[in-house]
């Protein structure tokens, strides 16, 4: 999505009592919010899920605008698939609905497994992830058909292994690897930049893009945003002057 089609849906969300003002990049919540937050986790996920204390987030955007909550969905936290919403218009909602809640969950607890094999000179590793406890985690498979499955998929496991094994080698291949130059700017990548440098606030990162464009100072190829011959002029200009 662009980010002039993303603030579309939120603001057909916001209008319509799903979610909060989202022209904010505040990450304090209310205390009714966070009331409501440990509610539903306790009730959909058990209470083994929730911390004993709520938990609060500082914001690190230099000069974020405090003056309204977190995004949010609104108090009912209704889940994605309990909604009528479609499309896109879910899936924002869905990715608002499960950082929220995971936002107020315990901790993940991951086991992870690394194996070193020294071959003459060489050493080859291999590492493996298993979770013991999926914490917040579980928040990002809701929806899915078999959850379980679902974190399962998350986890790299490797095969029963011993110190002093010596497994057979198959195949050994050398594969070539070359540094490649920064890459250009997506309006994603673009509004990070922007938020990271204190550039703009939520309300103007579609805005600021739509100039870009509007003006043929850049071009879209597939995601990614190329200056154009007059874009290159205007910054030569601007940075003379």
């Amino acid at each position: 999505l662009t980010s002039k089609e993303t603030m579309k849906l939120a603001q057909g969300l916001y209008e319509r009592g799903f979610i909060t003002y989202m022209r904010t990049d505040s990450t304090s919540l209310s205390p009714e919010a966070v009331t409501g937050i440990r509610s539903a986790i306790s009730s959909r996920f058990g209470a083994e899920f929730l911390p004993p204390a709520p938990r609060t987030y500082s914001s690190s955007t230099k000069g974020a605008q405090e003056a309204h909550e977190a995004i949010r969905p609104s108090l009912t936290f209704t889940a994605p698939h309990d909604t009528d919403l479609m499309g896109a218009e879910r899936d924002l909602y869905e990715l608002i609905w499960m950082r929220t809640l995971a936002s107020q969950m315990e901790d993940a607890k991951q086991l992870q497994v690394s194996v070193l094999f020294d071959v003459k000179k060489h050493v080859f590793q291999a590492t493996g992830m298993r979770i013991l406890f999926p914490g917040f985690l579980r928040a990002y498979v809701e929806g899915s058909e078999d959850t379980d499955q679902a974190l399962q998929d998350k986890e790299r496991h490797l095969p029963a292994l011993s110190v002093g094994q010596s497994p057979t080698c198959k195949a050994i291949e050398a594969i070539g690897h070359e540094t490649k130059p920064p890459a250009r700017f997506t309006e994603a990548s673009l509004v990070q930049f922007m938020e990271k440098e204190g550039i703009g606030r939520p309300s103007t990162y579609a805005a600021t893009i739509s100039t870009l464009t509007d003006r043929n100072y850049t071009k879209k190829q597939g995601g990614t945003l190329i200056p154009t011959f007059t874009g290159f002029a205007v910054t030569q200009y601007m940075e003379s002057h």
